[in-house]
């Protein structure tokens, strides 16, 4: 994972992220040991998933991030409780939303029922996901490919 860090860009960013999910890695195989990984689902999955993705979310302000110091300043921003808000109610709400939303799905196959419901019953679905995707994904920043930095 440090070649992979060093491999998209020779600054200490690229090395941290690296090693960070290296670490991340090691970390989930000792305490796994030799055993298969689980594919029943139980309620703690939901927690698992957002701890993983909380972990990961940390390692990518390095991947972001222009140099150290601007990781380490988004890092403080982040746990030390000063700045901003950067995720307005109706976040949290669609947060909490699609958390619902993923648990129905890995609990009670929600979506594979709908995909084979009556043919309204997936348009309907279909077009609700196409204008929730219209409403809250479009934004008026344009967002450069990452890769074209290097």
């Amino acid at each position: 994972m440090l070649l992979g860090g060093l491999w998209h860009g020779a600054s200490w960013n690229f090395v941290i992220w690296g090693g960070y999910h290296g670490a991340l890695l090691a970390v989930e195989r000792f305490f796994r040991g030799n055993r298969q990984i689980r594919e029943d689902w139980n309620w703690l999955y939901p927690l698992k998933a957002v701890g993983t993705f909380a972990l990961v979310m940390i390692g990518w302000v390095f991947f972001r991030a222009a140099d150290l110091p601007q990781s380490l300043q988004v890092l403080r921003q982040m746990f030390a409780g000063r700045g901003h808000l950067l995720l307005a109610n109706w976040h949290l709400e669609l947060i909490g939303i699609a958390l619902v939303l993923a648990v129905v799905e890995e609990k009670f196959e929600g979506f594979e029922r709908v995909m084979k419901a009556p043919m309204l019953a997936y348009a309907s679905a279909l077009a609700l996901m196409f204008l929730c995707i219209e409403v809250f994904g479009v934004i008026d920043a344009s967002i450069p490919f990452v890769y074209f930095q290097f």
